[in-house]
């Protein structure tokens, strides 16, 4: 039985010809080729997950969320004084309300109470009230910033930066993060003024509704990209303005957002739960979900760049 098995065996090899028998030795080349090639993504994936136990992400990421919430304020009010110089400031309104579907309803409110506020107390002109009340805003969302830089050197295994190095680390940062909102409110005012000086027609309107989203989305990957790039103190071995971890976290953001948006919109009981504080509660945790995803960026970027060293 044995010999007429290998005979048959035989007969198809030969029958097979040469072409046959290259086909059959190179299947498992293929196979060891395609394991090559996914190997390093699994491992990948593996040390993510490993990473983000070992550095209490989740813990991180909490501290980051509580001190977010004391910073948004106080940088809406930053902004809108230093745009108060140059144009009017309720342009503002016009990005809050295009990320209107990204922010839970509650939360959105709460915002945009708050942007009201700030908006009708403005006093025009730059007077020793004004400047104290944008140093103190500015202190307040530094203080924000300084807590996001602590998380990412946290999830990069280093220490803080010593004495006035950070604080002049975490204070740049402020003031690019501010410039690059100003620069985004500044192209959504001034585009549409040199559009409506060419004759594009139907197609005006089609850029006017597309622009504001991808002037959010460029903000939001710069300042990703510039947050890993010089927020971890990694010396002269830094990330790419452009990463993985970045591009993973502005898409998971997006999707995120509006996920957490549909699920209070339909499933949450915020209100019911925690009476009249809700609608914190619910912002409180779109900012932990934000900065999850942010310092889950930063592992990716970490574990990238590790795995590239070996």
């Amino acid at each position: 039985m044995a010999g007429r098995s290998a005979a048959s065996l035989s007969a198809i090899r030969l029958h097979a010809g040469p072409q046959g028998a290259t086909l059959a030795q190179g299947a498992p080349a293929r196979r060891n080729a395609l394991n090559r090639h996914l190997a390093p993504h699994a491992g990948l994936i593996g040390a993510v997950w490993t990473a983000m136990s070992d550095r209490h992400l989740t813990l991180i990421a909490a501290g980051v969320a509580f001190y977010t919430m004391f910073a948004i304020f106080p940088g809406m009010a930053a902004t809108i004084a230093i745009w108060g110089f140059f144009a009017d400031p309720a342009v503002m309104g016009t990005y809050l309300d295009m990320i209107h579907g990204l922010i839970p309803d509650a939360a959105f409110g709460v915002l945009e109470s708050q942007l009201d506020q700030l908006l009708a107390a403005r006093s025009p002109g730059l007077g020793w009230a004004t400047g104290l009340s944008l140093a103190v805003a500015l202190y307040s969302l530094n203080n924000g910033v300084a807590a996001l830089i602590g998380g990412l050197n946290a999830i990069e295994g280093r220490g803080p930066r010593p004495g006035l190095r950070g604080v002049i680390v975490s204070a740049t940062l402020t003031l690019v993060l501010i410039a690059m909102v100003l620069a985004g409110m500044a192209t959504v005012v001034v585009v549409p003024l040199a559009l409506g000086l060419l004759p594009l027609g139907p197609v005006n309107a089609l850029i006017l509704t597309v622009l504001p989203w991808i002037v959010l989305f460029l903000i939001v990957l710069m300042a990703l990209g510039l947050f890993y790039r010089w927020g971890p103190d990694r010396g002269g071995d830094r990330h790419g303005w452009i990463t993985p971890g970045a591009v993973l976290a502005a898409a998971l953001w997006a999707a995120a957002s509006i996920g957490f948006s549909t699920y209070l919109a339909y499933f949450g009981a915020y209100n019911r739960i925690y009476g009249s504080i809700g609608a914190v509660i619910a912002l409180l945790m779109w900012f932990y979900i934000a900065a999850f995803i942010v310092l889950l960026g930063a592992v990716l970027n970490a574990e990238t760049a590790r795995l590239r060293a070996q």
